[in-house]
């Protein structure tokens, strides 16, 4: 494994493979007390699945009124980030004026307040599901990313992951770390997508790949950490739990320096519309 002698950083995140309810206040409270556990344990990035403000099994994105940006869910998880003095990733739904449908939007919270969003721009209108029918297609802009632990991060969700210019796009904004808050619904081959798709996004562009899920039955679970060469350096099962992990913040560029594939690279990535 390639490494750059004396640079090494490593930085603990903890992935929180939990099963929001309908209530936001109550899902709050949850994600409070896991938090608390996280930067306890030494983690200074706390990540929560999709839909962490709200879950409804039946209508993902129609449980509970969305907020903006500016609401009390956010103003609550800056406070909560201040408390443990982490920075945490959840997924919410957002407001936007003109819009009758709210955004599937992943926030980045830290203890100054919101530091970066990323709307889920692919709705999960698959495998006989309909989320666009509550949940508006994310606008398509310049990809928000956010300093942690001396790397850059970026985020994306759940059914993106099946659309690898989303990941490249963060890549040539800068991003060395994605994130991934998912409910990752279950069924034939779901669990084998998932992880292909995660270890694939890794190594295509050398980044280390972070995702979170939501536990069975209403998503696969297998929460977990993937290097920039492909390696699993944590992984849950499918029922609710936590995992940490250190990640070195010299890999990446030391993987890329061993295998150039950024100087290679011949395509670039343009939005349809």
């Amino acid at each position: 494994m390639p490494k750059l002698a004396g640079m090494s950083t490593p930085s603990q995140v903890t992935l929180v493979q939990w099963q929001p309810g309908v209530d936001p206040t109550e899902n709050l409270e949850a994600i409070r007390e896991a938090a608390q556990q996280g930067a306890d344990g030494g983690s200074s990035l706390i990540v929560f699945p999709e839909y962490s403000f709200s879950f409804a099994p039946d209508a993902p994105g129609s449980a509970s009124a969305p907020e903006t940006l500016e609401g009390d869910w956010i103003s609550a998880l800056t406070a909560l980030a201040r408390e443990v003095g982490a920075t945490l990733v959840a997924g919410m739904l957002v407001k936007r004026e003109g819009f009758r449908n709210p955004f599937n939007t992943m926030v980045a919270v830290g203890p100054g307040g919101l530091m970066a969003t990323a709307e889920k721009l692919h709705l999960y209108d698959a495998f006989g599901a309909n989320e666009s029918s509550r949940v508006a297609p994310g606008v398509i802009a310049e990809p928000q990313l956010f300093s942690w632990s001396g790397l850059s991060a970026g985020m994306m969700a759940c059914y993106d992951l099946r659309f690898p210019e989303v990941a490249r796009r963060l890549v040539d904004a800068g991003a060395e770390v994605i994130i991934v808050p998912a409910q990752w619904a279950p069924g034939e081959n779901k669990e084998h997508h998932w992880e292909s798709l995660l270890v694939a996004r890794a190594i295509e562009n050398q980044v280390f790949v972070v995702a979170v899920g939501q536990p069975a039955p209403h998503g696969v679970g297998l929460s977990q950490v993937i290097d920039p060469e492909g390696k699993c350096t944590v992984r849950l099962g499918s029922e609710p739990g936590t995992g940490s992990v250190g990640l070195d913040s010299a890999l990446a560029s030391a993987v890329r320096e061993s295998n150039p594939m950024p100087k290679a690279r011949r395509f670039g990535v343009v939005p349809l519309g």
